[in-house]
Formats: C-alpha cells, sequence, structure tokens
C-alpha cells in the first residue's frame, strides 16, 4: 500500500460529514500542477550549472485520492509515479509540497512569501471554491498547520502581483443585454454595474426569458467563476455553471434593498437596518426557511428592524425580526374569525427555531386544503 504524500484538513460545515463536493477537488489538480512546477523550481535552484530539468522530469507523476478521514474531512493523499524518480529527485516534490506550505505560513504571519510571484498565480486556482469560513490546512514542522482560507488566498493573490484573480460566486441581478450573435450577455447589478458574461446554448432560453422581463424587474441567480481586479471589484464572468431566475420576493435582494437605507429614512427618523446582520438574516432564510413555503414581503421597521408578511388564504401574518438579538414575534391573524396566534422564536438559536417557524406556516397552508 501506497503511504499517504500529503494529508490536508478540510474544515467547514460542508465538510463536517467527512465528504467533500465534488467541486473540491477541481482545487486539488490545480495543487498538483503548482506542485511539479515548484518541483521543477526546486531542482533548478539545488542545480545552478542547469538551464532546465532532465528530459522526463516529474513525467507520470500524479495525486491520487486515497481515501477520506475524519476530523472534519482530512483528505488521505498518494504520489503515483515516484518510482520513476531517483531518491535524490523525489525529494524536490517533498521540498515543493514544503515551499507551497511555507508560502501559506508566511502570509498568515504577515510576511510576505519567498515564492516568486509567478508560482503564487497558482492560487488563483487552488483555494477558489472555498467559501467563508472554510479552509484547507497543512501540518508543519512546528505541529501546528498552515491554513488557506479565501482571506488568505486573497493575499497570496495579491502578493503574485497579478492585475485580476477569479473567485466562483453567486451574484443577482437582471440581464440588461443578450447578443446572440456575440455569444454573451449582461448581468446588472442591484448597484447599477454590470458584467459579461458568455452566453451558453444550454442557459440560452432562460437568459432571453429573463432579458425579456427586464423591464418588469426579472432577477436571476448566476453560479460561476468572476473576474476581479487588484481593487476586489467584480469585472467579467469567465465561466457560467448555472443561472436561475428567481422569485420576484427573493429575500436577498430585497434585504439587500434595505440595508441600503440612511438613518432618519421615515421621515427625518427610523433607524437604518444593519447590513452585516441583514446579510446574516438572508442567509439564514436560504439555509433554513421552508423551500415549499411562499417567500413573504419584507419592510422595514422603524427601530432597525425587519418585518416579513405573508398573506395565506384569509390569514394575515406577520414576523417582526430583531436584527441584532434575532427575536422575532410571530402574528397570524385569520379574517373570517378573528382567531389569532402570537408566537416568539429565537432565531439565533439556528435551525430548530426556523424549523418552529415554518411548521406554523405550514399548519395555516394545512388548515386551507383541509
Amino acid at each position: 500500500m501506497i503511504e499517504p504524500f500529503t494529508k490536508p484538513r478540510l474544515q467547514g460545515e460542508r465538510f463536517s460529514h467527512h465528504s467533500i463536493p465534488l467541486e473540491v477537488l477541481k482545487d486539488f489538480a490545480a495543487f498538483e500542477e503548482m506542485l511539479l512546477e515548484v518541483a521543477k523550481r526546486e531542482y533548478l535552484l539545488a542545480n545552478p550549472g542547469r538551464q532546465r530539468t532532465p528530459r522526463g522530469f516529474a513525467r507520470g507523476l500524479e495525486l491520487h485520492l486515497a481515501g477520506i478521514e475524519e476530523g472534519s474531512a482530512i483528505l488521505s493523499i498518494v504520489l503515483t509515479g515516484l518510482s520513476l524518480l531517483s531518491r535524490a529527485d523525489s525529494e524536490y516534490i517533498v521540498k515543493a509540497e514544503r515551499t507551497i506550505i511555507d508560502a501559506i505560513a508566511s502570509i498568515e504571519k504577515g510576511l510576505q512569501p519567498q515564492l516568486p510571484p509567478e508560482f503564487l498565480r497558482y492560487f488563483d486556482r487552488f483555494g477558489r471554491s472555498l467559501q467563508d469560513g472554510e479552509s484547507i490546512s497543512f501540518p508543519i514542522a512546528d505541529g501546528g498547520q498552515a491554513s488557506l482560507t479565501p482571506e488568505i488566498r486573497q493575499k497570496l493573490l495579491r502578493a503574485s502581483q497579478a492585475d485580476e484573480w477569479t473567485e466562483e460566486m453567486v451574484l443577482k441581478g437582471r440581464i440588461s443585454e443578450a447578443d446572440q450573435a456575440d455569444r454573451t450577455f449582461e448581468l446588472e447589478l442591484r448597484n447599477g454595474s454590470k458584467l459579461k458574461a458568455p452566453l451558453d446554448e444550454q442557459h440560452l432560453s432562460t437568459i432571453l426569458g429573463a432579458f425579456s422581463g427586464y423591464r418588469e424587474g426579472c432577477l436571476v441567480a448566476v453560479r460561476g467563476i468572476i473576474k476581479r481586479d487588484r481593487s476586489g471589484r467584480p469585472k467579467s464572468f469567465e465561466a457560467v455553471e448555472h443561472i436561475t431566475q428567481l422569485d420576484p420576493l427573493d429575500v436577498e435582494i430585497r434585504l439587500e434593498a434595505l440595508s441600503s437605507l440612511k438613518s432618519g429614512w421615515l421621515d427625518g427618523e427610523g433607524v437604518a437596518p444593519d447590513p452585516e446582520a441583514s446579510k446574516s438574516l438572508a442567509e439564514d432564510f436560504e439555509r433554513f426557511f421552508g423551500a415549499e413555503l411562499p417567500l413573504p414581503h419584507l419592510y422595514p421597521t422603524a427601530e432597525g428592524g425587519i418585518q416579513a408578511e405573508w398573506t395565506i388564504d384569509e390569514w394575515e401574518i406577520s414576523l417582526e425580526i430583531d436584527l441584532q438579538n434575532r427575536i422575532a414575534r410571530y402574528q397570524a391573524l385569520h379574517l373570517g374569525s378573528d382567531e389569532h396566534e402570537d408566537l416568539e422564536y429565537d432565531l439565533s438559536k439556528g435551525e430548530a427555531e426556523w424549523m418552529r417557524l415554518n411548521d406554523a406556516l405550514r399548519k395555516l397552508q394545512g388548515m386551507n386544503t383541509a
């Protein structure tokens, strides 16, 4: 049995069940390329009299995923083809991994990595699939670990002196332009900026439908790889993976709009909703709110909170949410009988409280279909 070459640990909610999303494995294809190129550099540094590596150096070497161990998710990665290298040459592969890990550790410590910029640019693809709160960690000699996070990756890319880099993202907006001849379309974000993207055949009907509904405010979510400039601003889509037409009441879009309010929005009074708290609430709606339930209309409250409102047959439901402590006060009134229900949820407790809210709304739906 081949001994593991490296055992990076993936941490984050997506890895908590000791499984790896397939999109994350693409990152390790980039890591393999980076490893072999850095190994060639290590060889030339150790052999200053040579202009290039020996013919066939590192040919046939491949990283293979041999297993996933517990501990969030620990990848057991083996390196095949080492038998093709001499013992001395195989050491350059080991040195290359150490050099890459040292670059990550240097950035964590606020230091400039020793790896030249052209090699740091591999982090454009290695680590691109990581989401907020996730990391890829490698053990280091002192017993600690060097962790690649979205923030550390961005610092490595800045250190690479790249003018732009890519990220996997979902952006929402309206289709303001569709050019079938040029095979491109433009996504207009809420702030008015527009991103050009390739128009692929499989997305054509969705894009044209959203384009025709532009004036009516038709919204789409576009998932793909975007290019950012050094200031962090999105420039364009490099590739598009999925396009989905959104509900007109999309919670994230509405909360983003409400969070742009300024204090005094209500006749000189009215506290503006906190943007970070609004973003967190939108994320929880996406994760926990029942997919089969109708989305609410959302409004700001004078105190800086959010009020969600539903109409289900003869039921009028409101949910007033304090954005700071996540206490939500629920009221349901039946217009035909004056029957009412008052409840309170602590949405800061996560999924369990959201399930209680979902059940309350499902119960009203059930009354309408009984």
